[in-house]
């Protein structure tokens, strides 16, 4: 059994360890280079999580107040990135890429202290190195189905008719269909039965200082009852996730290697808990690293033809907050 922290795993360690129907917690970055196992329940010592279901920490009413200085945001760098990217669009390399950036800023409190104040359908800290709270799941197997929500389109709620006018905005529409039409072509892989459950739903993320709206769809797949013999496979398959990448996904990693200037780790990777006999995970969105004294917000959203920079640029620093309701 897993009875200690595994660190530089392979997918082959987790298909090992789900043939056995062996439970643990799982961790894989971005480049899909770095793997982390830990054992159910984790020691509080290595890592503190919540998942939807499931905890290693008891949490208590917390009413500190948390604040996130940015100390400073470069704009015309993005710009550049920006419009290094449209001319990729126009050129036909790709239709839609995920520009993400890491954010220097200055909470007044610790990670650890950030986690046990913040609320989110995934969280997870991993001790002076990372906090994540995330609102996005990448793929849940319950009953031999598989399950995704891929979340793009965010927008103010206090913006006038903001929930018509994200579900009515031609780019916003655009974006999140090519990657639901991504993950269904991946998903066509794994099964014959491939379904749009529930297309372009709103859900609704409070900070302490605004209500964001975000556009999420839901897709399901049925897998073989035998799907537990080869997790390591099937995660390696559709890893990285469709809604950090974009499309075609080999060109947009591509290009995020060449332009974005910074390593994204383990953000936007996935966190996840295999029981056994299901599975959860949830993609490493709002996401704050450590690197010493020194502290990133990292964050990004989706850049399509119909993109404009400077909106692009404030939504990437809206999604700069701690989720606490």
């Amino acid at each position: 059994m897993v009875s200690k922290f595994f660190k530089n795993q392979s997918f082959r360690s987790i298909n090992q360890l789900s043939q056995l129907r062996i439970p643990f917690i799982f961790l894989i970055n971005f480049a899909k280079t770095d793997i982390r196992l830990f054992p159910i329940p984790a020691n509080t010592n290595d890592i503190l999580y919540k998942f939807p279901n499931s905890t290693n920490c008891t949490e208590t009413e917390n009413t500190q107040n948390i604040s996130l200085t940015i100390k400073e945001t470069d704009f015309e760098s993005y710009k550049q990135k920006f419009s290094y990217i449209q001319e990729k669009i126009k050129e036909g390399k790709i239709t839609q890429i995920n520009l993400t950036q890491a954010t220097p800023i200055t909470p007044n409190k610790t990670l650890k202290e950030i986690y046990f104040v913040s609320n989110a359908l995934y969280k997870l800290y991993l001790p002076n190195h990372f906090i994540v709270f995330s609102p996005e799941t990448f793929i849940k197997i319950e009953d031999n189905t598989l399950i995704t929500h891929p979340m793009k389109g965010t927008i103010d709620a206090s913006i006038e008719n903001a929930e018509e006018n994200i579900l009515n905005d031609t780019k916003e529409k655009e974006e999140h269909q090519k990657v639901v039409e991504m993950v269904k072509s991946e998903f066509s892989c794994l099964s014959d039965n491939v379904w749009i459950e529930r297309d372009r739903y709103i859900s609704k993320i409070k900070t302490k200082t605004k209500t964001l709206l975000q556009v999420s769809s839901e897709i399901r797949a049925k897998l073989e009852p035998n799907w537990q013999d080869n997790l390591g496979d099937l995660l390696d398959s559709i890893l990285p996730a469709a809604s950090i990448c974009g499309v075609p996904k080999n060109e947009a990693i591509k290009i995020i290697n060449e332009i974005e200037g910074y390593d994204r780790g383990f953000y936007s990777g996935v966190i996840g808990i295999f029981t056994g006999e299901s599975l959860d995970s949830g993609v490493m969105i709002r996401f704050i690293e450590q690197n010493g004294d020194n502290y990133f917000y990292k964050s990004g959203g989706g850049i399509t033809e119909l993109s404009d920079a400077e909106k692009e640029f404030i939504e990437l620093k809206n999604k700069i907050y701690v989720p606490i309701y």
